[in-house]
């Protein structure tokens, strides 16, 4: 006796993406190599960037649509763009350095038989709530979060070329 083959799982029908900045840094630092020292300008932000799919499992005749099921994941990322300031004063900046952090919130959701899956975007309410309730507690550590990388991080990371790294007062 055969067994009928599972149907196939829903396939992506819709997918869309959004960033919204939730914190901002610029940290002014002072680099001493032997006797050469150079001004620089480290930027820091922290952002949320929220991705949402919609599925939907393929229409078969003489059936009602199948529902949509729509999922998101808001993700908290650290940005961090080094900046050199120029004999004249202008600043050039370097690659930017994007670390994705533990900090997450997903949902999921089955909509109304009657919705199309554009139902399924970053404007939905539940979405930008679980991305709003990621930025708001990602912008009352940011600044622990900027010195955590500055120190474990990027201090490490000249001191291994050799280069002494001090903050200096912005003027």
């Amino acid at each position: 006796m055969f067994q009928a083959d599972p149907p196939p799982p829903p396939e992506i029908v819709r997918t869309e993406s959004d960033y919204l900045r939730v914190a901002r840094k610029d940290v002014p630092l002072l680099l001493t190599r032997d006797k050469q020292s150079e001004k620089a300008l480290i930027r820091y932000q922290l952002f949320v960037r929220t991705d949402v799919e919609a599925r939907q499992a393929a229409a078969e005749p003489d059936r009602p649509p199948p529902p949509v099921f729509c999922q998101w994941a808001a993700t908290l990322y650290l940005e961090r763009e080094p900046c050199f300031e120029t004999l004249t004063g202008k600043l050039a900046c370097g690659e930017r350095y994007t670390v994705r952090l533990p900090d997450r919130e997903d949902g999921r959701e089955t909509l109304p038989l009657t919705a199309e899956a554009s139902a399924c975007a970053v404007s939905k309410a539940d979405v930008q709530a679980s991305a709003g309730r990621l930025g708001a507690a990602a912008a009352a550590s940011a600044d622990d979060r900027f010195g955590d990388d500055l120190t474990r991080r990027l201090m490490p990371e000249l001191a291994k070329g050799g280069v002494k790294a001090a903050i200096r007062t912005a003027k």
